[in-house]
């Protein structure tokens, strides 16, 4: 730490920006990384690091706090963003209100940048270690993959969190929340963690020891076995077809979700798509990318998801409104409906592609029947435009209490239901799914949660309804889910394996 002179501030000014330069491009080689090893949603948690940054940097905290206090650069990115955080655990209504660990990553990078430190702890660490930390952000989660990390212990942290969804598509088990870990864990112990029970035992006994040892071979056996029948169908024991599709945002998910026998694409995020582009993509630019995406696929049918954007999630170069709570204003179909030309642009896409392809439409955030009526009329005016006499279905999105509860009116202008449980969860239970502070309320298991899903099944009658959330990837969750009667499952192209054999074998 040093003072600055008032003639210094420009200088200092002129440091953080060039820093800022330096993790921007650090941010992008991450989300290239991390669309190679890992997946193309995740991503775009890098994506949106980089539009936050450029958001919180156009603020004036730093300069000011530099002109007040005369500390030099480092100290005063530490102070405000620092602030930032502080105010985000503070105050859900916020903008960012669950994004506090992004907001630390970010301030934690442009410290570094400013330091001139370029290198992670992380990138030393051996191959098959266990990791115990206090916490971790989600640009750590970038070296787990290429290090071979066996397993992630944290002492804070929530099941939702960005880091906590990297390490899960990784496939490296991980227990958040373990009080005083970094106290009782030391370099060179022995650490049994099994992801599944949520259980660590440090330096096991033999017995204990031998014991995971056999765990740890028969899930080995058992994940060779789910691969090797992986292109078959899933049938549950009621004799009942199950179709396992894929979550996918690239082109590169769709082959991993063939590769692993997904029975199609059930929600495509197209999300990735506009956030690679520098302005709003043309119809033939949308086109010829969506269509380049699913050419894997071959006739396997997909779900398209119309831009769902608002609440944490925003592109650099569509400007929406702040809000006092993003995330209960206008997002997903709801900015749609108020951008007509943006609505326009992808239903004329989809339709020319259902000429050629098995898909359906994916309408975001239904939470009232007018939502659904508004988008069928818009479909119906564009296919008359193109002259289209057949429009492919309509998929409404349940993701809300208020849309749970409204499913018999909302199929009045949709064809099938898919629950997004995820911000269904978030929305029911009133805990933000990235907030360590509420995270005993965020459970997408809840019986609040599992009577809504039933009551909707229920009141969908003969119309198809499925699930694309969180929930949908755990396996012993899967039982509860057929017998709610949902039909479809939808999760991470790599768990497609294992979710079909849960619904083969149902999990004890």
């Amino acid at each position: 730490m040093y003072d600055v002179r008032p003639d210094q501030i420009d200088a200092e000014c002129r440091r953080i920006h060039c820093a800022a330069k330096e993790v921007l491009d650090d941010l992008q080689d991450a989300a290239r990384r991390v669309a190679q090893q890992i997946g193309a949603y995740q991503s775009e948690i890098f994506t949106a690091h980089q539009m936050i940054l450029h958001e919180l940097l156009e603020r004036r905290e730093i300069r000011q706090k530099l002109e007040k206090q005369q500390v030099n650069a480092e100290v005063a990115v530490h102070l405000v963003f620092q602030h930032w955080v502080r105010e985000m655990h503070e105050d859900e209504s916020t903008r960012f209100s669950q994004r506090a660990d992004d907001i630390a990553d970010l301030g934690r990078r442009l410290i570094r940048a400013l330091r001139a430190i370029s290198v992670n702890p992380l990138e030393k660490i051996p191959e098959g270690s266990i990791l115990v930390a206090s916490r971790l952000l989600p640009s750590d989660a970038v070296f787990f993959a290429s290090r071979g990390v066996a397993a992630i212990i944290v002492e804070f942290g929530t099941p939702g969190s960005h880091c906590a969804l990297l390490t899960r598509q990784i496939g490296v088990p991980g227990i958040s929340n373990v009080a005083d870990a970094t106290s009782h864990v030391r370099n060179g112990d022995f650490v049994c963690v099994d992801g599944f029970r949520a259980t660590v035992i440090v330096n096991p006994d033999k017995e204990a020891r031998s014991s995971f040892e056999k765990r740890i071979s028969a899930n080995r056996d058992l994940r060779a076995e789910a691969m090797g029948r992986c292109h078959e169908p899933a049938i549950a024991p009621s004799g009942i077809r199950v179709p396992v599709m894929a979550n996918i945002a690239n082109r590169t998910d769709v082959v991993v979700a063939v590769q692993n026998g997904a029975d199609g694409v059930g929600l495509y995020r197209l999300e990735t798509l506009f956030m690679l582009h520098k302005s709003l993509p043309t119809e033939a630019e949308l086109f010829g990318e969506i269509t380049d995406t699913l050419s894997p696929l071959g006739e396997k049918p997909a779900m398209i998801r119309l831009l769902d954007v608002g609440g944490d999630k925003s592109l650099t170069y569509f400007e929406l409104p702040v809000e006092p709570a993003p995330c209960l204003g206008r997002r997903g179909v709801r900015v749609l409906l108020a951008h007509p030309d943006l609505l326009s642009v992808q239903l004329r896409v989809l339709l020319r592609l259902s000429q050629n392809h098995r898909i359906q439409i994916m309408v975001p955030m239904v939470t009232i029947p007018e939502d659904m009526q508004a988008v069928r009329h818009a479909v119906e005016a564009q296919a008359a435009e193109l002259g289209i006499a057949e429009i492919p279905p309509l998929v409404a999105m349940i993701e809300t209490p208020a849309a749970a509860l409204s499913v018999p009116d909302i199929l009045r202008f949709a064809d099938a239901l898919s629950l997004g449980t995820n911000d269904l969860t978030q929305h029911t239970m009133a805990a933000g799914r990235q907030n360590p502070f509420v995270q005993r309320y965020f459970r997408d298991d809840h019986p609040a949660i599992v009577r809504l899903i039933r009551l909707a099944v229920k009141e969908a009658g003969d119309a198809l309804v499925g699930i694309c959330g969180e929930l949908a990837s755990q396996p012993n969750a899967v039982p509860m889910l057929l017998d709610t009667g949902v039909r479809l499952l939808s999760v991470a192209p790599p768990l497609v394996p294992a979710i079909k054999e849960a619904v083969r074998h149902p999990p004890a």
